[in-house]
C-alpha cells in the first residue's frame, strides 16, 4: 500500500468531514457533533504521513517533507488571509482590524492554536466574530509534522521498533486526555498534547495496513459501512458543552480508522462524484466557510434557513475560486519562491497592522486618541479579588482586602469591579473591600448555570456581610443577565435587616457594538455625546434601570443610583472624558475605562455618604 497511491475512500471521508463542520457551524439543525469533522481530518493526515515519512523520508528527504507540507498548506491560507485583511481595512473598526491581524500573524506561523488556547477567556473578544478561530486546527497538524518526521528518525537512530514506538506514544497522548492533565478546557481542546493521539492513531493504522494484518479477515471491505455509522452517530450525538477530545472521541476517531482500514473503492456513498468533488475542494472549503460565517454574523445577518442556505453555496464558491486559482496552481514545486516570498510578505503585513493598533494613523486628533485607547483589566484585580469562572468563594482569601464594620464592600460581577479603579482613585482613605466575581450577580440564592460556584460564592459573600456588618454594601451587576426581579428585593431586605445600609447602582449604556468602534463609526462632536439610540435594544438598560429603581425604592435602608441618569440624558449619553487625551467612557460594549470609572465615582460620591 504505497502512499503515493489516490484513495476514494480517504478522499470520500474527507468529503463526510468538511461537511460535518461546515453544518455545524452554520448551525444546521441536529449536527450537534459536526465539530468532530475535525478528528476525522486529524486521522487521515496521521495516515498519509506516515506513508509519507516511512517510506520516503530519512535524513536527507526531511527538507523535502517540509516543503511539500508548506505548499499544500499555505498558498491557499495566505489568499485568505489576503483577502480578510483587504476587506478588514476597508470593513473593520481599527481595533477590530488589529484583532484580525494578530489572529492572522498566529495563523500564519502556525501558533493560532497555542494563543487561542492562552487568550480564549471572559475578556476575550468573541470567538464567534474571530475571522481565523478554525485555523487552529492547520496549527495542530503542522506542529505534528514539525516534529512527527524527527520523532521517527529518531526512533529507527536508536534501533528501536518503529510501530511499538508509535504505539507508546499514541498511549500517552491518549492518557493525558483519560486523566485530565491537560489544564484548562481550552487547553484540552487546542494543544498538540491532547490532539496528537488523534493522528497517531491515523499512523497505527498505516502501520497495521502496509503490513497486511487484516489481509486474511474476509470481511474487511465491510468494516467502512461500521465506521460511517461511528462518525455519523457522533456527528448526531456529540455536544460543543461537552470537554473535547475525551474518550468519546474515540468513536469518531475509530469511524475514521475504520474506514481508511477497510481501503473500499466501491462503495457508492464515497466514490460518487459529488462526494469525490468535495473531497478535493475540502481544504479550500474549511478554510473560507468559518469567514463566510463571521462576515455573516458581523452584519447580523439572520440565520434563517434561506440565509444559511446561501451562506453555505457563497462558501463553496469561494472554496472552488481558492482550489483553483491558489491551491491546486500554486502547490507546484516551481512556485516554491513564490508562495515563500508571498507568505514572509503578507505575514509582515499584518505585523505592522498590529504595531499599528489597526492602522490608526489615518486619524488625527481626539478620534485617534479615543481609537488607540487599549484596556487591561489589572486594576481589577483578577484571580483575587475578581474571581474567574473557575474560582470559588476561597480565593478571596488571596484578596488584600479585608472586610472591617468600617468597610465600604463593593459586590458584584465585573461591573462591581470596573469601579475599583475609581473607589480607589476618589475614595482613597476609606475601607474599600472587593468582592466580586465575573457573570455573578449579587443576589443570594440565584442559580447561575455557567457559573457554578456562583449561587455558593453569594451565600458565603452574604455570611461574611451578616457577620461582619460594614457600614455600606454597594452592589452593582450587569444586570439584564440575571434574574434580579426574583431575588434582589430578598436580597436587600436580609442586608437591611442586619442594619446594613445598600446602596445598588443601576445597569451602565450597553452600545451595539463597542463604544470605541461606535463612536469611530459615527464620530465625535464638541460634546462628546452620542445618542441613546445606538444602545443595544436587546439589554433594555433603560427598562431595567426603572425596574431595579422600584424594588430598591420599597427597600428601607437601601439607596438607588442610576448610572444612566448619571452618565446620560433623555436623548444622548456621554462618550468620552478628559481632553489630552480623549479617553472613550467604555472600552467595550459596556465596561468602564479607568478614566470613566473615576468620572462615574467623582459624579455619585456625594449620593454614597
Amino acid at each position: 500500500m504505497g502512499y503515493t497511491k489516490f484513495r476514494l475512500d480517504i478522499n470520500g471521508l474527507r468529503a463526510f468531514a468538511v461537511l460535518s463542520v461546515v453544518l455545524y457551524h452554520f448551525g444546521v439543525p441536529y449536527v450537534s457533533g459536526g465539530f468532530t469533522g475535525v478528528d476525522v481530518f486529524f486521522v487521515i493526515s496521521g495516515f498519509l504521513m506516515t506513508g509519507i515519512v516511512l517510506e520516503k523520508v530519512d535524513h536527507k528527504g526531511i527538507f523535502d517533507f517540509y516543503v511539500a507540507r508548506f505548499l499544500r498548506i499555505v498558498p491557499a491560507l495566505v489568499a485568505t488571509i489576503l483577502a480578510l485583511l483587504i476587506f478588514g481595512y476597508f470593513s473593520l473598526s481599527t481595533s477590530e482590524f488589529e484583532l484580525l491581524a494578530r489572529n492572522a500573524t498566529a495563523s500564519l506561523l502556525f501558533y493560532s492554536n497555542n494563543y487561542y488556547a492562552a487568550h480564549s477567556s471572559y475578556f476575550d473578544p468573541s470567538s464567534d466574530l474571530n475571522f481565523l478561530l478554525h485555523t487552529w486546527s492547520l496549527s495542530v497538524e503542522w506542529q505534528f509534522y514539525l516534529i512527527y518526521p524527527l520523532i521517527v528518525l529518531a526512533i529507527k537512530k536508536c534501533r528501536l521498533p518503529v510501530s511499538l514506538s508509535i504505539l507508546a506514544l499514541f498511549c500517552l497522548s491518549l492518557m493525558y486526555v483519560a486523566l485530565g492533565l491537560s489544564g484548562t478546557k481550552e487547553d484540552l481542546f487546542y494543544l498538540l498534547p491532547t490532539r496528537a493521539w488523534e493522528m497517531l492513531a491515523g499512523a497505527l493504522v498505516y502501520i497495521i495496513s502496509s503490513r497486511g494484518a487484516l489481509t486474511n479477515f474476509k470481511h474487511l471491505s465491510k468494516l467502512n459501512i461500521l465506521g460511517l455509522l461511528l462518525i455519523l452517530f457522533s456527528l448526531f450525538t456529540a455536544e460543543g458543552s461537552q470537554a473535547w477530545p475525551g474518550l468519546a472521541t474515540l468513536i469518531p476517531v475509530a469511524g475514521a480508522a475504520l474506514v481508511i482500514v477497510a481501503n473500499n473503492q466501491n462503495t457508492y456513498l464515497i466514490k460518487n462524484k459529488a462526494a469525490q468533488f468535495i473531497g478535493t475542494i475540502s481544504y479550500s472549503w474549511y478554510l473560507w466557510h468559518w469567514p463566510v460565517i463571521v462576515v455573516m454574523r458581523y452584519y447580523r445577518v439572520e440565520m434563517n434557513t434561506i440565509n444559511i442556505g446561501a451562506g453555505i453555496v457563497v462558501s463553496f464558491i469561494l472554496a472552488v475560486l481558492s482550489y483553483y486559482l491558489f491551491e491546486m496552481p500554486f502547490r507546484k514545486r516551481n512556485w516554491l519562491r513564490t508562495d515563500f516570498v508571498s507568505a514572509i510578505v503578507i505575514t509582515a503585513c499584518a505585523f505592522v497592522v498590529v504595531k499599528t493598533h489597526g492602522t490608526t494613523f489615518r486619524f488625527k486628533g481626539d478620534m485617534y486618541d479615543v481609537i488607540t485607547y487599549r484596556f487591561n483589566n489589572n486594576e481589577w484585580r483578577p484571580d483575587t479579588c475578581f474571581l474567574n469562572p473557575r474560582q470559588d468563594y476561597s480565593v478571596f482569601s488571596k484578596c488584600q482586602d479585608k472586610m472591617t464594620s468600617e468597610s465600604i464592600v463593593i459586590w458584584g460581577d465585573s461591573h462591581a469591579a470596573q469601579l475599583m479603579p475609581g473607589f480607589r482613585t476618589v475614595m482613597k482613605n476609606e475601607n474599600l473591600t472587593q468582592r466580586t466575581s465575573s457573570l455573578c450577580g449579587p443576589l443570594y440564592g440565584a442559580e447561575n448555570n455557567q457559573r457554578p460556584f456562583c449561587k455558593d460564592i453569594n451565600k458565603k459573600i452574604t455570611a461574611e456581610l451578616l457577620r461582619v456588618k460594614p457600614k455600606l454594601v454597594i452592589l452593582a451587576a450587569f444586570w439584564s443577565q440575571y434574574p434580579f426581579k426574583d431575588y434582589l428585593a430578598d436580597t436587600l431586605k436580609m442586608l437591611n435587616s442586619a442594619g446594613i445600609r445598600t446602596v445598588v447602582i443601576g445597569p451602565f449604556p450597553f452600545w451595539h457594538d463597542p463604544l470605541p468602534k461606535v463612536i469611530e463609526a459615527n464620530g465625535l462632536n464638541a460634546q462628546g455625546t452620542l445618542p441613546v439610540a445606538l444602545f443595544d435594544s436587546s439589554k433594555n438598560v433603560l427598562g431595567n434601570d426603572k425596574s431595579i429603581e422600584k424594588i430598591v425604592s420599597a427597600s428601607s435602608n437601601s439607596t438607588y443610583i442610576s448610572a444612566i441618569d448619571i452618565m446620560c440624558s433623555k436623548a444622548t449619553c456621554k462618550v468620552t472624558v478628559g481632553k489630552k487625551p480623549v479617553i472613550p467612557m467604555q472600552w467595550d460594549n459596556t465596561h468602564l475605562t479607568y478614566p470613566g470609572s473615576t468620572w462615574v465615582i467623582k459624579n455619585i460620591s456625594e449620593k454614597l455618604n
